[in-house]
């Protein structure tokens, strides 16, 4: 047999083993793809259709719609103009809605002076705002009341019942380290008058929290 026949033949039957290899991995292709497709239309089945003129999962934030938010989370608000108001364990937090798209979470507390050595504890307020990102605190004009809040922007619904747990969450996490800075704070200014006087006796202090 001719050597131009022989390698002729050889070429055609690699030829041929490449063109099934690449028929069969189309086939494999076009199976996936299909089942695929099918996948997408049973998820597209589990949709709600959206209502006319009104894109699904993108209601408008409103306070009706913050107080329908808050009632899904297990709480019950109270609406007052621009404001809704709930408690979370026996705390009242409220909503400051007047600015919408943006608005303000906020917790108070009463802070009784003689209690408190309000230097240190404006200056762990201060601490605490400057490394936490969203959550601050601020004193009331008389000094007898501080808050707490986080301000943020949800433009839907759907955005602010989502994130409303992580914004308790951030002013639970400012107050615990407002009050670790405080304690703190106390304890040194404690350790420094006990240097200074070393013949007062000790006592344990109390670690004060915001109630």
């Amino acid at each position: 047999m001719p050597i131009v026949t022989i390698i002729c033949s050889t070429l055609a039957v690699i030829l041929g083993v490449l063109l099934w290899d690449h028929l069969a991995e189309n086939r494999n292709l076009s199976r996936q793809l299909s089942e695929q497709k099918n996948i997408n239309l049973e998820l597209l089945k589990r949709i709600p259709a959206a209502p006319e003129g009104e894109t699904a999962g993108q209601e408008p934030l409103t306070v009706e719609k913050i107080a329908d938010a808050v009632r899904m989370e297990g709480f019950f608000p109270e609406t007052e103009g621009a404001y809704v108001k709930f408690k979370v364990q026996g705390d009242a937090f409220y909503v400051d809605a007047y600015r919408l798209p943006l608005f303000f979470l906020v917790k108070g507390y009463g802070v009784d002076p003689a209690d408190w050595e309000m230097d240190l504890l404006r200056e762990a307020a201060h601490k605490m705002s400057d490394e936490l990102v969203m959550v601050k605190a601020t004193f009331s004009d008389d000094g007898k009341s501080m808050r707490f809040f986080v301000a943020a922007e949800d433009r839907n619904y759907e955005s602010f019942r989502a994130n409303l747990s992580s914004y308790l969450s951030m002013i639970a996490d400012g107050e615990r380290l407002m009050n670790e800075e405080y304690n703190k704070m106390v304890e040194t200014k404690r350790e420094a008058a006990l240097a200074a006087q070393p013949y007062v006796p000790k006592s344990k202090q109390e670690n004060k929290v915001l109630s």
